[in-house]
């Protein structure tokens, strides 16, 4: 059972490591490029934790055999919402008008949400092939498991008038 979740944790954190290796050996000469690289590295650190938060639930929860597939399937749900929210959003065609460039954002959100519903569905799997011991593990650490869904960061870098600043409604 560690063996496998061993193997499970190497094979999720090789590509992220590989990412950040090569973001390092790029030259950083452009200041845009190394923000770049430097974003890359803090997701690929973020889906790294991620991935390790992950394997170890599985260890806690102390899976048996003939729970570990309802396990895998909710594990590659889970991961696949976070690697998705991870790559953001396409930038739009530069003709593309407002009302289009919105309905793109609502289709994402609209598939993160069946990604969701997905996870909640093999959550729900889960959690019947799990003993009542296990589940008291469940019930504490498996919702610390769901990424928490959003549309994607917004682009502030098309503004004309310079980069906009959020402000904080006041109390």
């Amino acid at each position: 059972m560690r063996g496998r979740a061993a193997r499970l944790a190497a094979a999720l954190l090789v590509p992220a490591a590989a990412t950040v290796v090569l973001a390092q050996q790029r030259r950083v000469d452009d200041p845009d490029r190394a923000a770049l690289d430097h974003a890359a590295q803090q997701r690929n650190s973020l889906v790294g934790e991620f991935n390790a938060h992950l394997v170890e639930v599985q260890q806690r929860l102390k899976l048996e055999a003939a729970q570990q597939a309802a396990w895998d399937m909710y594990a590659r749900r889970v991961l696949a919402l976070m690697q998705d929210q991870m790559r953001g959003i396409a930038r739009p065609p530069p003709d593309e008008d407002a009302p289009h460039q919105i309905d793109r954002r609502v289709d994402v959100v609209r598939n993160r949400l069946a990604a969701m519903e997905d996870i909640a569905e093999a959550a729900g799997h889960l959690y019947s092939l799990l003993s009542p011991e296990q589940r008291k593990v469940a019930d504490e650490l498996l919702p610390t498991t769901v990424p928490p869904l959003y549309s994607g960061l917004p682009d502030f870098s098309r503004g004309s008038a310079g980069a906009p600043t959020l402000r904080r409604k006041a109390p």
